[in-house]
């Protein structure tokens, strides 16, 4: 691969399912019935009284790549945990209990398996079941994510080069009422819509998470969002003004952007996520020279990176291969796979989960599929279309009632 210039150390861009900060323990129930379960899990038993029991639940990382974390909801009913092994965490000790590893630095190769046990007192003939479970793919860097900030600008720099086939943002979006008063949104310009492609469905599922304010705000705070967004045409238009000032010769080119391939792993061992391909030229249509496609980090203010910002999720490469036609010149940007996409960041299990407890779907294949929160709770996605029209295109897992 022949990188002509890289601009950031960390290329790449993942929502990871590490996203910062935990829901607590007690901010939701877990489901009332069991999951249907997929994969390799069993749950059997060394001893049992008929009044008490121990047992051990063995599970197989099915993924291609080694797990640093596994998550399982038993339902122990209205048995009572007495202990359990070193090597687990419990949520609660009856009901439906959730166990995670006590060393977050275990690892479970492919293929491999895990166990954990426990014991408990129990009613005759009332004996727990497996209500979900999976492993968690860790395929890249793990990043800081701001409370969701960063993956998310970065989602939607790569929806507005898919969809608007540039990086104009100042132009192509625009703010919505009083600048940070309370109603005041970010959304697209007539320009932007003008210029979209295909609806510009994805960009108007991201900038339509500004509302969604039931999410768990330590996974994705929409109110740091909305002021993010709003404060990012400042820095934009600062940065552009002072180029013009001191730097001219730095100042972006009038472009046009052409998805050419994509998803591909630049550098899996340091990127945040896979990258996707853009070809960039002139307007005219003329190939960038390698100086004025560099410049083009320049237009990426407004998304936290560059000289305005250290996103992680974006890794900003011009590259001549990676899928790049001959005599072109590309730029290699994050896709945000897991939030911009439908990939799930566990998919060895029963129930996945996914990052900030969302993914974007908006054929809603996976509308009323189980899922497990980032707090281990069962549960299910489900869409706020109907309430909440401006996250269309989004499904949520939301813990059972």
């Amino acid at each position: 691969m022949k990188i002509i210039a890289t601009l950031f150390a960390g290329v790449g861009l993942l929502a990871m399912g590490c996203a910062s900060g935990a829901e607590s323990a007690e901010s939701e129930d877990l489901a009332a019935t069991d999951a249907a379960l997929s994969g390799n899990v069993t749950l059997s038993y060394t001893s049992d009284t008929g009044t008490a029991y121990c047992a051990t639940v063995t599970m197989t990382n099915a993924l291609g790549v080694a797990s640093p974390r596994w998550q399982a909801v038993v339902d122990v009913k209205t048995n009572n945990i007495t202990s359990i092994s070193s090597n687990a965490l419990k949520s609660a000790s009856t009901g439906k209990v959730a166990f995670t590893p006590a060393n977050l630095n275990t690892s479970v190769a492919p293929g491999a398996t895990t166990s954990f046990s426990f014991c408990a007192t129990a009613q005759v003939g009332v004996r727990p079941v497996v209500s979900a479970y999976n492993f968690e793919s860790v395929a890249y860097a793990t990043c800081q994510t701001n409370s969701g900030l960063y993956p998310t600008k970065a989602a939607l720099a790569v929806a507005m080069a898919s969809e608007l086939g540039r990086w104009t943002p100042a132009t192509d979006l625009t703010i919505s009422g009083t600048k940070y008063s309370p109603s005041a949104r970010v959304v697209l310009s007539s320009a932007g819509l003008a210029a979209c492609r295909n609806g510009c469905l994805n960009t108007k599922a991201l900038l339509g998470q500004q509302d969604a304010s039931f999410v768990d705000q330590n996974l994705f705070n929409s109110m740091n969002y909305i002021s993010d967004l709003q404060n990012s045409f400042d820095r934009q238009s600062s940065l552009l003004t002072d180029l013009s000032r001191n730097n001219p010769g730095a100042l972006p080119p009038a472009h046009r952007l052409t998805l050419v391939s994509g998803p591909v792993n630049l550098n899996s061992a340091t990127a945040c996520g896979p990258h996707y391909i853009y070809q960039v030229d002139t307007t005219a249509g003329v190939p960038l020279t390698t100086a004025q496609a560099n410049n083009m980090v320049n237009t990426m203010c407004f998304y936290n990176a560059g000289s305005c910002g250290n996103n992680p999720y974006i890794g900003f490469t011009v590259t001549q291969s990676n899928g790049c036609p001959a005599g072109k010149t590309c730029i290699a940007i994050d896709p945000t796979d897991g939030d911009n996409g439908s990939t799930s960041t566990t998919s060895a299990g029963s129930a996945p989960s996914y990052p900030m407890n969302r993914v974007y779907d908006p054929a809603n294949t996976l509308l009323n599929t189980a899922c497990l929160t980032s707090a281990s709770k069962l549960g299910t996605m489900i869409s706020k279309c109907a309430t909440s029209p401006t996250t269309c295109g989004y499904l949520y897992c939301t813990a059972n009632p």
